[in-house]
């Protein structure tokens, strides 16, 4: 369907006091092209990154909780295109261009995909 261009993010709840090695947890989500952030001053940080991304440094992560909390919110996520056919099966392509940002062939592919076609 959509090379996902949207990113997503994910909260870890208490990293710093899960974590072992945080400078390599850290690392290997960089290697994957996430980015991993402290939340202001609290003890919770921010994984943010495309879906392949994420999905990417859920496998790599040698922390297991991590890797739950990631799939937990990639099972749930549904993209803009996703959710505008889910609460109006009948748009056009030029609604569903305008209201979820995708172009003419990502319209086209969601669509069909929807439709099975």
């Amino acid at each position: 369907m959509e090379k996902s261009r949207l990113l997503i993010s994910v909260r870890l709840n208490s990293f710093v006091h899960r974590v072992e090695d945080k400078a390599q947890v850290i690392a290997s989500a960089s290697q994957s092209g996430c980015t991993l952030k402290r939340i202001r001053r609290s003890r919770n940080w921010l994984v943010t990154g495309r879906k392949e991304q994420l999905a990417s440094f859920a496998l790599d992560a040698s922390v297991g909780w991590i890797s739950v909390a990631i799939e937990k919110v990639l099972s749930e996520y549904k993209s803009p295109i996703q959710q505008v056919l889910e609460r109006n099966p009948e748009v056009t392509i030029a609604e569903l261009m305008h209201e979820s940002g995708c172009t003419l062939v990502e319209a086209r592919a969601a669509i069909d995909e929807y439709e099975g076609l």
